[in-house]
């Protein structure tokens, strides 16, 4: 099985995607410009050995904007006071500033395959940013310096609240992957492309390509799918006759 086949396979049986339910959203706003805000502060996880499409469907973890809106997972949202934001950017920032904080220990063991942990910060027009491999697998290990876990910590706690007590975050703007399954599978009856969805355009040898849509096409989509959180995606279509499945998340307010 090649490369492809295999990121197809695992695609199909074990990708899942966190939404939120319907009701408005907030959208977090630049307060002199009112143009969407840039993020204050990002949890990512980034790489790792995943199926084809997970990287585009992950959302961020947490996003904190300046604004003191936090979105979890792109799914749940809430706000939080500016003396919270106030210390949740110094505590990043004075984490991230320091290179030290995310170098390995020496000896340290590494595990293959493993995302990396991606701490953002941005404070006084200045980004300080740092990747850590399998952050929260090495903890036991203790593979980083101690502010990393601290950092992690305070993210988490801060996650665990927007999931536990946050609202829907439900915007009309969403992002899908599409991924063309191989001519060489059984054919199934499959419903046609969903009408007034773009169709996707691949690029030879392409078999994966994402679309961000908003407004009346992203309302269309998420009619014809509307629990992207089934581990098996939905298959259609194409006009040209392809089958292709398709997944998707909601798209934050900066992206």
């Amino acid at each position: 099985m090649n490369r492809r086949s295999l990121l197809l396979a695992a695609g199909a049986v074990g990708v899942t995607t966190a939404v939120g339910g319907a009701a408005a959203a907030i959208a977090a706003t630049d307060p002199e410009h009112g143009r969407p805000a840039r993020p204050m502060l990002t949890w990512e996880l980034v790489g790792g050995f995943v199926p084809a499409g997970w990287t585009a469907l992950r959302a961020p973890r947490l996003v904190a904007y300046d604004d003191g809106v936090l979105i979890a997972d792109a799914a749940k949202r809430m706000r939080i006071g500016q003396s919270e934001v106030r210390s949740l950017r110094n505590h990043a920032t004075t984490v991230l500033r320091d290179p030290a904080n995310g170098r390995r220990r020496p000896g340290a063991p590494m595990i293959a395959d493993l995302p990396s942990t991606v701490f953002t910060a941005r404070a006084n027009g200045r980004r300080f940013s740092l990747s850590f491999e399998g952050l929260e697998e090495t903890r036991r290990d203790r593979a980083y310096p101690t502010p990393a876990y601290s950092l992690l910590d305070h993210l988490t706690q801060l996650r665990d609240r927007v999931s536990g007590t946050g609202s829907a975050f439900h915007p009309d703007a969403i992002r899908a992957v599409v991924v063309l399954l191989d001519a060489a599978q059984p054919t199934t009856a499959v419903p046609p492309w969903p009408i007034g969805v773009p169709v996707p355009r691949f690029r030879k040898d392409e078999f994966l390509t994402q679309l961000d849509l908003r407004d009346r096409q992203a309302r269309a989509l998420m009619r014809a799918v509307p629990h992207p959180e089934q581990p098996q995606w939905p298959v259609f279509k194409l006009p040209d006759g392809r089958r292709a499945q398709l997944n998707w998340r909601f798209l934050l307010p900066h992206e």
